[in-house]
């Protein structure tokens, strides 16, 4: 019974720190030009984590992604990816072992500037924080994740 209530106990925990993991919550973005204007949770999952290459465009995918230490990347390895820090990096180092194409990604500093970057960057990804969207919006396009954008109910990046 005691190792039930610790279960419990842990998965609450998780479950409040999914709702709770940025304010205002994550957003998907893209170049302007980028012909995707959609994504399902498995699909991002599959770009995030290297699983997917190209874009139907044929352009190389890279991601575009804050220090693996900040909250946003840390909140989008709990949402998208639902792996610790150790799981995705094994993942990714094993991909190349494989002798699978590795994952394109290009580690910057904050949201603004990984904004910025896929403006600039054709075939970027990036996951930011929606409130860091404000100044720079009109440069990108935010893509709706399972048919919701960021926001609306049942959006899926809270």
């Amino acid at each position: 019974m005691t190792n039930f209530r610790a279960v419990l106990i842990t998965i609450a925990a998780c479950a409040g720190l999914h709702a709770q993991c940025i304010p205002g919550g994550l957003s998907v973005v893209v170049p302007k030009n980028n012909p995707t204007d959609g994504l399902s949770m498995a699909q991002l999952r599959k770009l995030v984590l290297g699983d997917v290459h190209t874009w139907p465009d044929k352009s190389n995918v890279t991601l575009i992604e804050t220090d693996q230490e900040s909250p946003i990347f840390r909140c989008m390895l709990t949402i998208v990816v639902r792996m610790s820090l150790p799981e995705y990096r094994k993942y990714i180092l094993s991909a190349e072992f494989r002798g699978d194409d590795p994952l394109r990604a290009k580690t910057v500093d904050s949201s603004p500037t990984a904004v910025k970057s896929v403006a600039g960057y054709t075939g970027a990804i990036t996951i930011v924080d929606t409130n860091s969207l404000t100044a720079l919006a009109g440069s990108v396009k935010v893509l709706t994740i399972n048919g919701k954008k960021p926001g609306e109910a049942g959006y899926p990046l809270p």
